[in-house]
Order: C-alpha cells, then structure tokens, then sequence
C-alpha cells in the first residue's frame, strides 16, 4: 500500500516537471514569435522609413524650396510617417537634405544636386555677338549647336585650314544675345562666398597645421580652415570642410582632399594633383600639368562686375597639358567691355568631362567631352588676335554619359553625388 502511494506521488511530481518544460518551451516560443514580429515590423518599418526619404528627396529636386529653411513634404501617405526637406548651397551646387522619422526611428540622407542632361543638351551655345564663328585646324563639334544668327564657316589660321567636311556635326539653331541664366540663388552664393571669406572664423574654425588630417560629416557643421596663404602640402581632408585664404592657395601633388570648398581670391594645382574638389576664386585659378580632379569637381572664378586690369593678360582660368576635369569649369563677370584676351584657356591636351560656361572670352586648345557655352572664342597665334575662332579644340556631347549632372540650369535637377 505505500509503495503505490510513493508511486502515484513519483508520477505527480514527473508529470508537473514535464509540464513545467513545456510551459517553459511554449513561452519561449511565444516569446521568439514575438520577438520576430517586433522585428519584422521595425524591419518593415524601417525599409517605409529609407523609401519615404527617397521618395520625397526626388519631390523636393522639382519643388521650389527656400534656402535654409526646413519644409514639410507632404506625400499624402497616413503611416505616421514625417519627413521634412532642408535645402543649402555646396559651392556651386545644391545640397538637399531629407529626414523620414517615425516615433523614434529616423533615417537621414543628403545629396549633392545639379542639374541633369535633357534631350536638348548642345555641343555648344556661343552667344550672338553680330559676328560669324569660323572654325579652323582640327577644330571640330560634334552635337547640336546654338550659332548667331551670322553662322558658322570654315577658315585657317597660319596656313592650317579646317580638315573636315561639315563645320558641325549635328543640328544648327539660333542663339540669342544673352547666355543662358544660372540659377541666381547659385551666383548669389557663390557671390557672397567670395565676399565673406574674411568672416568665416568662429566655434568651427580648425587650426591649420602640416600633415592635418580631418573628415567631417555633411550631417555636422561646416568646418573652416583659415590663413592668409594657404599650402596644403600632405594634408588628407574630406567631407564638410571649407578652406579659406584671404590671398591664395596653393594645393600640393601629395594632398589628398575628397568634396571639399576652396576658396580665395587665387589658387593654384601643382603638376600631378589627384582629387575630387571644388575651387573658388574672385581672380585666378591655374591648374598645371597633369592634375586630375575627379567626378563631380568643379572650377569657379567669379569676378562679379570688376573687370580685369586692362595691363593684364594672363587668363583668369588657365588648364594645362594632361590635365583632366569632370565637372564644371565656370567663368563670371558681369562687365560689357570688350576684351581682346583670353578669360579662360583650356591647353592642349587638356580634357574637360563636362561643361564650360564662360561669359567672356575662351581659348579652346583642348577637349571637351560634354557642352561649351561661350560669349565668344578667342585664339592667340603668333602674336595675332583671332576673334571668334575655334582653332585646333574639340567639342563633343555625344560622348557624355546621360548620367552627367552640372550646372544648375533651366533644366530638371538631379543627383551629382550621394553625400556622408
């Protein structure tokens, strides 16, 4: 009789310990499902949060938005979902910020904006000046060209007459007595740059010093180094940095700088520079040998309504021999003298991907694998003067990529670069 009893209280306590594991398993269970929903709905959620910043970063490209000013992108979705769109400059493009955020979760992303290339992209536009074009050497354009109304024909220069059968491959239309508009909020920028480089000091001001190395995310303040003249010699900057020299910076072949600003009154490219930049300058940008400035760099020299000292003949942008630009290459001033000497000179076998705005005279020796817009040409040969003569340079739109985005034009924006 008591060994059944101890029997039946051993089977209890057996069936109790097996439920007890059970129990134990079946929360565990219900506890992982839970877990991988939780998971999956912050997964979802997250994947809603990186389409919704897409989505409204391409809406806010097409919107007119205030410079600095944070706007609500309303996108008629009710997922309690909010995302609001911040639009600065970055030099001469635009930066468009976008943050999507739901409850505690936030995804942000910035891009570099331009504008994009339509279906009208031209080889060239040159401004009707009351003057023909005349093409000479192995001078030749390939693309669709804007022309005045005068046109364009063959001609020579120091015996070299022009080699092809047609002065431009491509169609021929009218252009007008104007070039086409920049985006003024960009000129003005890139106006009030020039003008406040003396009163950029503050909290975010970075000591310059050899060998500085610094990275600075475009989601942070800007970053500014300072001084009057400006080597950078074995420095390794990238991202949100501003350089700024109130009278010129020199860039070193060993210098390693990635989406930076320069800005002074005048710079200069040692032979053999390698990087990915933009510069600005109020007077005078030289580019020597065989610098390399990658996709989407850009050289800008606005001189506003200051014309350049009549004794002086040396061009404000010069290109030299092996050197190779993809991106934008712009020259501004707002003067109508007439100046019999180079602006800007692309040397030859220098090669610009991209595009050249010139609202003054340009010397064309090299090659430009996208678009040229001009106020007129310009070769100096033997000590003469050839007015409105493309001598010895290439022009070719065929060639570039569709995926091309640069100046901030009467066209649609789109991404230059997506930003860090």
């Amino acid at each position: 009789m008591l060994r059944s009893k101890k029997l039946q209280a051993g089977s209890l306590q057996f069936v109790l310990f097996i439920g007890a594991v059970i129990a134990v398993l079946l929360l565990t269970f219900v506890l992982l499902y839970h877990t991988h929903s939780l998971f999956d709905k912050k997964a979802s959620k997250t994947i809603d949060l990186i389409k919704r910043t897409d989505f409204a970063l391409h809406q806010a490209m097409g919107q007119k938005l205030k410079l600095n000013d944070s706007v609500s992108i309303d996108l008629k979705q009710e997922d309690g979902i909010k995302t609001t769109a911040i639009k600065s400059n970055w030099g001469i493009f635009e930066k468009i910020t976008v943050v999507s955020q739901f409850k505690k979760n936030r995804f942000t992303k910035s891009a570099l904006v331009g504008g994009g290339v339509d279906m009208d992209f031209p080889a060239l536009y040159l401004k009707d000046n009351d003057r023909p074009m005349v093409i000479a050497g192995k001078a030749k354009i390939t693309g669709n060209a804007y022309l005045p109304k005068q046109g364009i024909r063959p001609g020579s220069i120091r015996g070299r007459f022009y080699q092809f059968t047609r002065p431009v491959y491509g169609n021929v239309k009218q252009s007008t007595k104007t070039l086409p508009p920049i985006e003024p909020e960009v000129k003005s920028h890139i106006g009030q740059l020039l003008l406040d480089r003396g009163g950029m000091s503050g909290r975010n001001s970075i000591r310059f010093s050899n060998r500085l190395q610094l990275a600075n995310s475009f989601e942070l303040p800007t970053q500014y180094i300072q001084g009057d003249v400006l080597r950078l010699s074995g420095v390794n900057l990238s991202g949100n940095i501003m350089v700024v020299a109130t009278h010129k910076i020199i860039v070193g072949k060993n210098a390693k700088l990635q989406d930076v600003v320069l800005i002074a009154p005048e710079i200069e490219f040692e032979n053999g520079f390698v990087g990915n930049l933009q510069a600005i300058a109020s007077s005078r940008i030289k580019v020597n040998r065989r610098v390399n400035l990658e996709y989407p760099s850009a050289l800008v020299v606005d001189r506003g309504s200051r014309p350049n000292p009549k004794e002086r003949r040396k061009p404000n942008i010069e290109i030299g021999p092996g050197t190779s630009i993809k991106g934008i290459v712009a020259y501004f001033e707002r003067t109508e003298e007439n100046q019999f000497f180079p602006q800007l000179i692309i040397s030859e076998k220098a090669s610009v991907y991209g595009e050249v705005f010139c609202e003054k005279n340009l010397e064309l020796k090299g090659d430009v694998i996208g678009n040229v817009t001009t106020n007129a040409f310009m070769a100096l040969e033997n000590g003469s003067v050839y007015q409105n003569h493309l001598f010895g340079g290439t022009i070719n739109a065929d060639f570039l990529p569709q995926q091309y985005v640069g100046l901030l034009l009467n066209k649609e924006k789109a991404v230059a670069k997506w930003l860090y």
